[in-house]
C-alpha cells in the first residue's frame, strides 16, 4: 500500500512537471505568429509572454529551494502547483494587461514543481534514487516535446486558446489527483532547524569556479531554450522557408535530443571515470561552432535546411545539468552544494529570459513584411539576433575552458 502511496504522487506530480514543461516551452516560441495576429502585438510584445513567464520563474529558484529544504515538497508543491492551474486557465481567458499577469502567475506556480517534485522523489526512492529522478527529468523533457509539433497541430484544429484550456483542464485534474496522493500519505516532519534566509548564496558567489559554472551553464541553457522556445520555429519558417508543421517538427526533436542527451551524458560520465571537464567543453566547443556557423549563413543570405542540423547538434548539449549539477556538489562543501543548485537553476531561467526580450527588441531592426496574416521578418533582424547569440556562445566557450577536473572527487 505504501508502494502504491508513493508510486501515484510522484506520478501524478511528474505530470504536472510535464504540463509544467508544455507551459514553459509553446509559449510564445509554438504560436509566434497566432499570438502576433491575434492579439495585435510587436516581435518585443510577443517574446515579452515569455520572458514573463520566466523572470517570475527564475527568481523564485532562489527562495523554492529555502523553502523546500525546511518544509518538505509536498508543503510546497500543493500550493504552488494550485498557483499553476490558475494561471493556466486564466492565460487563454485573457487580453491586454491581463496577459502578462497570468504569464507570470503560470510561471510562479509552475517554479514549485521541479525542486518540490525532486525533493519528494529522493525521499521516496532511496535505492534507486538515480533511476528515479532520471524518470521525472525525462516525463517533463517530454512536455517540451509534446509543446511543439503536438501542440501546433492540436492549434491548427481548434485554435491556440482552446488548445491551452485543454491543457488548462488536464493540469487541473493531475492536480487533484496529486493532492489526493498527497493527503493519503503523512507529510515528513518539518526540518526547523532550517533557516530561511539567503546567506549560503554568499560562500556559493565567492567561490570563483562557481561563478564561472554559472556563466557556462546558465547561457548554454539560455541559448539553447531561446531557439526552442522563443524564436527557433519562427526563424525556421522565416529564413529558411519551412513550414509551420515542419518547424515544429524539429523543435520537437530538439526537445527529444536534449532529454536523451542528459541521460547519456550521465552515463558517460561515469563510463569515463566520473569526468566532468571534457563534456564542458565539448559542449563549449558545439556551442560556439554552431552559432557561428549559423550567424554566417544569414549573413551570406543562405538559406539552407542545414540550419535545422545545427540546431539538433545544439540540442545535444542544450541542458547540461547531468554535469554541472555532480560538478557543483564535488567542487563546494556540502552546506553549499543545495543554494549553488537553486542559484544554477535562477542562472538557467535568468538567462532564457534576458533572450528573450533581447531577441523582441532585435527583431524590430528591420521592418517585417506581412505575408499571410503574418509579419515576416527580413534577413537584416535575423542577422542582429544571432551576432548577439554567437558573441554570448563566445562566452560560453571561455567559461567552458575554466572548468575543473574532479574524476568524482569531493575538491572543495
Amino acid at each position: 500500500m505504501f508502494l502504491r502511496c508513493r508510486f501515484r504522487l510522484i506520478l501524478f506530480g511528474s505530470a504536472l512537471y510535464f504540463f509544467a514543461n508544455i507551459q514553459r516551452v509553446a509559449i510564445p516560441g509554438a504560436i509566434f505568429d497566432r499570438l502576433q495576429e491575434e492579439l495585435h502585438l510587436s516581435a518585443p510584445g510577443v517574446t515579452a509572454l515569455g520572458s514573463s513567464f520566466m523572470y517570475v520563474y527564475a527568481l523564485n529558484q532562489l527562495v523554492i529551494g529555502l523553502f523546500v529544504n525546511r518544509y518538505g515538497g509536498r508543503r510546497v508543491m500543493l500550493p504552488g502547483a494550485l498557483l499553476f492551474c490558475l494561471g493556466s486557465l486564466l492565460f487563454p481567458l485573457s487580453d491586454g494587461a491581463w496577459l502578462y499577469f497570468s504569464r507570470a502567475l503560470t510561471g510562479f506556480g509552475a517554479s514549485s514543481i521541479y525542486l518540490s517534485l525532486i525533493d519528494e522523489t529522493i525521499r521516496s526512492f532511496r535505492k534507486n534514487r538515480t533511476v528515479a529522478v532520471s524518470l521525472v527529468i525525462m516525463t517533463g523533457y517530454a512536455g517540451g516535446v509534446a509543446a511543439n509539433a503536438p501542440f501546433v497541430a492540436g492549434v491548427r484544429a481548434i485554435g491556440w486558446r482552446l488548445m491551452l484550456e485543454a491543457v488548462a483542464a488536464a493540469t487541473v485534474l493531475f492536480y487533484l489527483l496529486f493532492a489526493a496522493a498527497s493527503f493519503a500519505r503523512k507529510p515528513p516532519p518539518v526540518r526547523r532547524g532550517v533557516p530561511l534566509d539567503f546567506s549560503g548564496f554568499s560562500g556559493v558567489l565567492g567561490n570563483g569556479h562557481n561563478r564561472a559554472l554559472f556563466a557556462f551553464s546558465g547561457v548554454n541553457f539560455g541559448l539553447y531554450y531561446c531557439i526552442q522556445t522563443v524564436i527557433g520555429k519562427k526563424f525556421l519558417e522565416d529564413f529558411c522557408g519551412f513550414s509551420s508543421p515542419d518547424a515544429a517538427w524539429v523543435l520537437s526533436l530538439m526537445g527529444a535530443i536534449s532529454a536523451v542527451s542528459g541521460v547519456l551524458f550521465a552515463v558517460l560520465s561515469r563510463l569515463a571515470g566520473n569526468r566532468r571537464r571534457i563534456f564542458c567543453r565539448a559542449a563549449g566547443t558545439v556551442c560556439i561552432a554552431v552559432f557561428g556557423s549559423i550567424a554566417l549563413l544569414v549573413f551570406s543570405g543562405i538559406r539552407s535546411g542545414w540550419i535545422a542540423v545545427l540546431f539538433c547538434l545544439l540540442a545535444f548539449t542544450g541542458s547540461m545539468s547531468s554535469i554541472a549539477i555532480p560538478l557543483l556538489y564535488e567542487t563546494n562543501p556540502r552546506d553549499h552544494a543545495g543554494p549553488a543548485v537553486c542559484f544554477m537553476n535562477f542562472c538557467f531561467y535568468l538567462a532564457v529570459a534576458l533572450f528573450g526580450n533581447a531577441v523582441g527588441l532585435l527583431l524590430n531592426v528591420c521592418r517585417p513584411e506581412a505575408a499571410a496574416g503574418a509579419l515576416v521578418y527580413p534577413r537584416g533582424s535575423y542577422l542582429a539576433v544571432f551576432a548577439l547569440l554567437f558573441l554570448c556562445s563566445i562566452a560560453v566557450f571561455a567559461c567552458s575552458l575554466k572548468m575543473r577536473e574532479t574524476m568524482g572527487r569531493q575538491m572543495s
